[in-house]
């Protein structure tokens, strides 16, 4: 059996579902409140509070690049990881520059901007009890603004934000002239990666018009990431 420990809107937890999906294996979701991983109360699952985590038959894997190298040991097929070393490694670049880059600015857009967290926020808490939603509905922008300034990105301007952004489409969209994937000729663990950060910098409404009115290359991209690794 197959369970995924997950927040629902993370990126990373997206980016394994799309795995497991593309790879036709059947999992159970179970749902983390973040106060209670904050808190420490499944530390029994995941040590370090992060999740997603994977427990296969017993076996759990933290990290969202871990468990695709998993799956890729015990479900090689379809692959996810190139047969070429070259393009093994570009994909490697790729799913590392979408976790450790392009999630700074979803975090940033999606969660710290007013008009976005006020959409987001209670999304990020919907399996938390209502007393418990309460009083970290007003907190919890505060606390992910810090994350976003001790990063960085945070303490940019909304303008230059949404310009670094630009410039990071405009060089996928260049990426994408060779072919239907950002590695090879055939999905792979680059696709799935940018794709969930994407997918949650379209999430703002400002990511959402930039990817949409100006990168159709992009869109057209994305649209077959989905088809291929959504839920029937």
């Amino acid at each position: 059996m197959i369970v995924l420990y997950q927040f629902d809107i993370s990126p990373f937890c997206d980016k394994v579902r799309r795995a497991l999906r593309y790879k036709g294996l059947e999992f159970r979701i179970e749902e983390i409140p973040p106060s209670q991983a904050a808190a420490g109360r499944w530390k029994h699952v995941s040590p370090t509070g992060k999740f997603p985590v994977l427990d296969h038959d017993g076996r759990r894997i933290v990290d969202s690049t871990d468990i695709l190298l998993h799956l890729e040991e015990v479900a090689p097929t379809p692959p996810l990881l190139p047969s070429d070393p070259v393009e093994r490694a570009q994909a490697h670049i790729l799913e590392d520059w979408a976790d450790e880059s392009l999630y700074f600015y979803e975090l940033t857009m999606r969660m710290t901007w007013p008009d976005n967290a006020r959409r987001w926020i209670p999304e990020l808490l919907a399996a938390e009890k209502p007393l418990t939603r309460r009083l970290l509905m007003p907190f919890l922008p505060r606390a992910l603004t810090r994350v976003a300034r001790n990063q960085g990105i945070g303490r940019k301007s909304p303008l230059q934000i949404e310009t670094e952004v630009s410039r990071h489409l405009q060089a996928l969209s260049d990426l994408l002239t060779a072919g239907e994937w950002l590695v090879g000729r055939q999905l792979s663990v680059a696709d799935l990666a940018v794709f969930a950060q994407l997918d949650c910098i379209r999430g703002a409404a400002e990511g959402e018009r930039l990817v949409s009115e100006k990168f159709p290359t992009v869109v057209a991209w994305m649209d077959r990431v989905d088809t291929a690794t959504r839920a029937n």
